[in-house]
């Protein structure tokens, strides 16, 4: 997507997607030792990562840059630099280099961890007709995923969910049980929201224009929604029966998930807490989108996008604009 494929958001949709297939590197300064000691949060079978490396004392700056990294090779994470004690304690998110191996290694590090042993070997493929189902556990409730997706922008989850749209029977339920044999796709799961939008805002030139999608999030240089039509669809889910769960999943503004810096920013303050919003960040993009609560007690959508390659110094704009539809309304 964007030439960082380590980095912990670019990890793609997975049937047995465990931990994102990301790791969680934490760097920790021990004065007494100079050294930096370096931990992982989840075990991997037979990947060997460098427990330390030196520490100095010069600037913190690019501390990622200056650990000289090697996550190239699936068995072992190391490092050829050093790391300043004026950094603290950092965490460094990264996808894992071999995703396809990631979850069959998380279940054998732990399985061993408690005194088991594994004998096979995980084997990638088709499920046989014959398989037999040994353990059965139940998605989130929905609520709760999108929360997760919309709080924090978890973009692979975002794909998960899109692509679950078209796992399912086919009837005239759209939304109906998932199937367990129907895989979705992002080709098929595109239909479904093209069938959705033209059924809800019809297919005439006063309609709404259709939003352009590649793979359900945000890592995406093609997709696009106008404004108006964001806001078509944010009007839509505030009348469906669902509308509140679909509202609370969006960030409180100045409060928490991605909305939480508005605080700091110090643009908006009148609407820290009266607002539920979905942010949206690229190299050249910046965006905010979801429902503000004006002081006279009415209720708004407000939709900001701005595509320009300073976008991301714009963020105070779009605070502005959603302090504006609290205070001037």
């Amino acid at each position: 997507f964007d030439g960082e494929p380590m980095r912990s958001y670019n990890s793609t949709p997975d049937g047995l997607l465990v931990n994102f297939k990301a790791i969680l590197l934490s760097f920790t300064p021990d004065e007494a030792n100079q050294r930096v000691i370096i931990k992982a949060d989840i075990p991997l079978a037979n990947v060997a990562i460098d427990e330390s490396v030196p520490m100095t004392n010069g600037a913190c700056g690019d501390w990622r840059g200056q650990l000289r990294a090697d996550f190239g090779n699936p068995n072992r994470i190391s490092f050829a630099g050093s790391y300043s004690a004026r950094c603290g304690e950092k965490i460094w998110p990264i996808a894992y280099s071999d995703p396809a191996s990631y979850a069959a290694r998380v279940v054998k590090a732990m399985y061993s961890a408690v005194g088991g042993r594994l004998d096979g070997q995980v084997r990638t493929g088709t499920l046989p007709s014959t398989a037999v189902l040994l353990y059965h556990a139940p998605s989130l409730p929905l609520s709760q995923i999108i929360a997760d997706v919309n709080k924090h922008s978890n973009n692979v989850m975002a794909q998960q969910v899109f692509l679950s749209l078209s796992a399912q029977k086919s009837n005239d339920n759209l939304l109906s049980k998932v199937s367990q044999t129907l895989k979705g796709s992002f080709t098929k799961s595109r239909d479904v929201v093209k069938h959705w939008w033209q059924r809800h805002f019809g297919n005439h030139k006063k309609s709404p224009l259709e939003p352009e999608l590649e793979n359900g999030s945000g890592l995406s240089r093609t997709e696009r929604i106008s404004a108006q039509s964001l806001t078509e669809l944010l009007r839509t889910a505030a009348k469906h029966p669902n509308g509140d769960v679909f509202a609370n999943s969006l960030s409180v503004a100045g409060v928490d998930g991605t909305a939480a810096n508005m605080a700091r920013r110090g643009v908006a303050n009148a609407s820290l807490g009266q607002a539920q919003l979905k942010t949206g960040t690229l190299r050249d993009v910046a965006s905010v989108a979801g429902y503000a609560t004006a002081q006279s007690g009415q209720r708004y959508s407000v939709v900001g996008i701005i595509n320009h390659p300073n976008a991301p110094s714009a963020r105070a704009a779009l605070d502005a604009l959603v302090e504006w539809t609290v205070v001037g309304h």
